[in-house]
């Protein structure tokens, strides 16, 4: 049988595998000899450069250590002939010393102009660093640092510097080194390596000919008919004439392009399949897709459309509304006083709660109405195709009315609010971002109003949002400032006699610009913001700091009363902040008052009355302000351990002309008598209020008829003087204030 012809015959001499791959084997030393010289000559210029470094690192660390008592001294004599002494280096090209101050003291050229002056922030903090300069050239540099003390005590024989402190640099160094002869003898090398590769190189290009003839061509013929194969004409059939191993090789690729053909018939069988497969899973896969697009366009609690899918739908019907004309209505929607339910029965029943809402939401809106969870207790409402406000109102208010009937949960009744915020559209902004952002403004602005109600934007609230953000910015600055937070004392008297008792410290803010901003305007954002906290402490700290200074003094120490916000009082170290206050400024715990509304203490009562039995623990005084306006249960008034009762400014005020007013005074007198706690008058401004007290047996009072808040060093005049306004108004002083 007639041995088939090849497409593209292979001719090759007879030679064995094996003499092949030794010429093979052959170029392949020749070549790794001429990466060998390669390597060498890298080596040998490293070598070279390190040298060189060495010997220039060397040098100037001994002119560092030679200097050191000439460049403390500034010996310019000394320092030049130790510069001399290298003129027999042939690498140094420039050397010189400075002074501390970096002042040139001394320099020495040998074979280079004087090189660029070295900036200070150039010079190493300690020891010795280089850099090139271009060229040839090297530059070092060193700090001349005094020798550390061997002993404190030890006498001034050298092993020191006096005056000099023990880290300050007594000079510097500067070493220009030229790397010409080293690069000369790296050439000469370098030149006698290149004539070696070249011959090497001739050698490798005949023996690299020769194996291309013998082995080389041979493979790449056979490369190309695999890549026929590869492109799938299967059809090739495979020669080689030699009788070596490359025959072999040749009868092995004719047995794989066969095996290759029925394979081929069983990969289209096996590609039906995949295919069917593929497209079952693509089908999976796109119903988890969609899945999981629901999901992340959904609050996972409530199952209420999330903040993104809301903003999108809001977004599209924005769109819409620009080419129907309609009007587009954003309700935002805060909860009043969640964060007590958390706080109070726990996380899981503030869940259950915001699921009730979320149903009792989807029933109050109208078709096509979108109610969205925004996070935590806010949620908006998007409505559609509004006529006027009236509208808007109506579904506000509907809203408000589906929640009337308290929710039962968890063995609670809660009485559920909201305070909304309103922007329409195109009246109030035509893109997403602004008219949620107005909304958000006017749920502020509803809250702020007393909350349980809505509230539509107006351009005004951003103005009030603005100065909100000043006041929070400026409060921020004048926690760091002193001087803009102040403290002004205002007397409590007893009511008998005038004798000062107590000064309740007020506090005033006064920018850098001297404008003085009410505590009515700044307070409740300090509170709201959580400013409050750091800002009563550091009220508390101060009014400590001011006992401490009339104990110094030796004046009469009255006890100093300090206002206590909720925030304050309801943080996890209220307790050890006022313990700290106290012990900083050694000031007696009975000199110091604590004054806490009702308000405060309903939040939470048991937990109230658990931090105040601690408080009373530490010695200090506790009074409860604007007594009778915070609805506190008498259960709890009975277990309250106080000292003071204050009665509210507003009781005071209509006492003279309103007998539910005096009713209620005397109710509180007797009372607080009763369960032995003394009470204080606030806002005492007319005699005729000062018989009523007197009338009532009210114990001390407090207002502008018997002294105005006043600074500290007013009211250190007040202790200081043998009779007061007071005393003169309440006692049988002399009249020698008036």
């Amino acid at each position: 049988m007639a041995k088939p012809s090849l497409p593209f015959p292979l001719a090759v001499r007879p030679m064995g595998i094996a003499a092949k791959l030794s010429l093979l084997a052959v170029s392949t030393i020749l070549l790794t000899a001429v990466a060998i010289g390669v390597a060498v000559i890298r080596t040998q210029s490293k070598l070279a450069f390190d040298a060189l470094k060495g010997h220039g690192e060397a040098v100037v660390s001994m002119l560092a250590q030679s200097g050191e008592f000439p460049l403390y001294s500034a010996n310019r004599p000394a320092l030049t002939q130790l510069l001399g002494g290298l003129a027999d280096n042939k690498d140094i090209a420039y050397a010189a010393f400075y002074g501390a101050d970096h002042t040139l003291l001394a320099e020495r050229r040998f074979r280079a102009a004087t090189p660029a002056r070295v900036k200070p922030a150039d010079w190493p903090a300690r020891g010795v660093s280089h850099r090139s300069l271009g060229g040839d050239q090297l530059e070092f540099l060193a700090v001349v640092k005094p020798p550390a003390r061997p002993d404190a005590d030890a006498d001034d024989d050298g092993a020191s510097f006096v005056g000099a402190p023990d880290d300050a640099p007594l000079g510097y160094v500067q070493l220009t080194l030229s790397s010409a002869r080293a690069k000369g003898e790296a050439l000469s090398f370098i030149n006698e390596t290149a004539r070696f590769a070249i011959v090497v190189t001739a050698l490798a290009i005949v023996l690299t000919t020769l194996f291309t003839r013998r082995l080389v061509q041979p493979l790449r013929d056979l490369s190309r008919a695999a890549r026929e194969v590869a492109e799938g004409r299967l059809g090739q059939t495979v020669q080689i004439s030699s009788t070596d191993e490359l025959a072999d090789l040749g009868r092995a690729f004719q047995h794989m392009v066969d095996s290759l053909g029925a394979s081929r018939a069983r990969l289209l069988e096996y590609q039906n399949l995949l295919e069917d497969r593929v497209q079952s899973r693509t089908r999976e896969l796109e119903q988890a897709t969609a899945q999981a697009l629901d999901l992340a366009q959904r609050d996972t609690l409530t199952g209420l459309p999330n903040r993104a899918h809301f903003t999108a739908m809001l977004e599209q019907a924005l769109v819409s509304h620009a080419s129907s004309g309609e009007r587009i209505a954003v309700l935002f929607l805060d909860l009043d006083l969640f964060k007590r339910i958390n706080d109070t029965l726990g996380h899981q029943t503030g869940d259950t709660l915001l699921q009730y809402i979320a149903d009792a939401l989807r029933g109050a809106l109208r078709d096509g109405d979108l109610v969205a969870r925004f996070g935590g207790d806010e949620f908006v409402i998007l409505a559609r195709d509004v006529r006027n406000t009236e509208q808007v109102s109506g579904i506000a208010r509907r809203i408000l009315n589906a929640f009337l009937t308290p929710v039962e949960l968890a063995g609670h009744s809660f009485k559920v609010g909201f305070s909304i915020g309103i922007s329409i559209c195109p009246d109030h902004g035509n893109d997403a971002a602004n008219l949620l952002k107005n909304a958000d403004l006017a749920m502020y602005a509803s809250k702020e109003a007393g909350r349980g109600g809505y509230r539509f934007y107006t351009p005004d609230l951003n103005q009030r949002a603005m100065d909100r953000l000043n006041i929070e910015n400026g409060l921020r600055r004048a926690l760091d400032n002193e001087g803009e937070l102040l403290l002004e004392y205002q007397p409590q008297v007893e009511l008998n006699g005038g004798r000062m008792v107590s000064a309740e410290a007020l506090l005033r803010w006064r920018t850098p610009e001297g404008t003085v901003i009410s505590p009515g305007r700044f307070i409740p954002i300090a509170e709201e913001t959580g400013l409050i906290v750091p800002i009563g402490e550091k009220v508390l700290r101060n009014a400590c700091a001011t006992l401490a200074r009339w104990r110094a003094a030796g004046l009469p120490l009255p006890r100093i009363a300090v206002n206590i916000a909720a925030p304050q009082f309801e943080s996890r170290n209220f307790g050890d902040t006022v313990a700290r206050a106290l012990a900083d400024y050694d000031i007696p715990p009975d000199r110091l008052e604590l004054e806490l509304t009702e308000s405060v203490i309903v939040r939470d009562a048991e937990s109230a009355l658990r931090e105040m039995a601690r408080l009373k623990e530490l010695g200090v005084s506790i009074a409860l302000d604007d007594f009778g306006t915070g609805y506190s249960s008498l259960s709890y008034l009975s277990r309250m351990p106080i000292d003071l009762v204050k009665i509210d400014r507003a009781f005071v005020m209509r006492s003279t002309d309103d007998d539910n007013a005096r009713t209620i005074v005397r109710s509180i007198v007797a009372l607080s008598h009763a369960l032995r706690h003394k009470v204080v008058a606030e806002g005492v401004e007319t005699r005729a209020q000062l018989t009523q007290l007197r009338r009532a047996g009210c114990d001390y009072v407090q207002g502008f008829l018997l002294a105005r808040p006043m600074s500290e060093a007013a009211l250190t005049a007040w202790l200081s003087s043998e009779v007061t306004p007071a005393e003169v108004l309440l006692g049988d002083k002399a009249n020698e204030w008036l």
